[in-house]
């Protein structure tokens, strides 16, 4: 029986291993020490760097800093209504989709709603209704294997993979896809 287990551990292991190819070095922005991590401080406070911090503590996988970036998130979206003096659409949807990440129960479920939001956030910055500071790249990265093979992309002002969907299980399964 032993045996049996250890085959199938390896099995696991080499398909999650080689299931998700990633092109060059993977080193990431976040660092983990004993037990201990640290999400990068540096972005700015609007919506993309706000944005950012949630991808960072999916990366490390802790719901309370997922909720933290979130409400941080949260807070620039309400800013926004605030000064607009009306919800838009973008702002609307935004906001919705991060107090899903707020309400949702577990990591998986954060992961899911974070997806959802990469995509409006990558529409956004495409049709220019969410400006970005024009001397950052911003990559558009993809993992194939993200919510059973059904793939998902995110943001990364770096080009390194460190992913969101699976944590430190799969840190460096992806693709960069495209660059704004």
């Amino acid at each position: 029986m032993f045996k049996q287990i250890f085959i199938n551990s390896i099995c696991i292991f080499v398909v999650l291993s080689t299931g998700c190819q990633n092109s060059g070095d993977s080193s990431t922005q976040i660092v983990v020490s004993n037990g201990n991590t640290e999400i990068k401080t540096s972005y700015n406070s609007d919506i993309l760097g706000q944005y950012l911090r949630i991808k960072d503590a999916l990366i490390t996988s802790d719901m309370s800093k997922t909720n933290i970036a979130a409400e941080g998130l949260k807070n620039v979206l309400d800013n926004e209504i605030q000064k607009e003096g009306t919800i838009n659409l973008r702002i609307g949807g935004l906001k919705k989709i991060t107090l899903n990440i707020i309400d949702a129960k577990d990591i998986q479920m954060k992961r899911k709603s974070f997806f959802e939001l990469s995509q409006l956030i990558y529409e956004a910055l495409q049709n220019e209704s969410i400006l970005s500071n024009k001397d950052t790249s911003i990559y558009i990265q993809y993992c194939p294997m993200a919510f059973n093979n059904s793939g998902g992309i995110w943001l990364s002002l770096e080009h390194d993979i460190s992913n969101p969907f699976f944590g430190d299980m799969m840190l460096t399964c992806g693709v960069v896809r495209d660059t704004i």
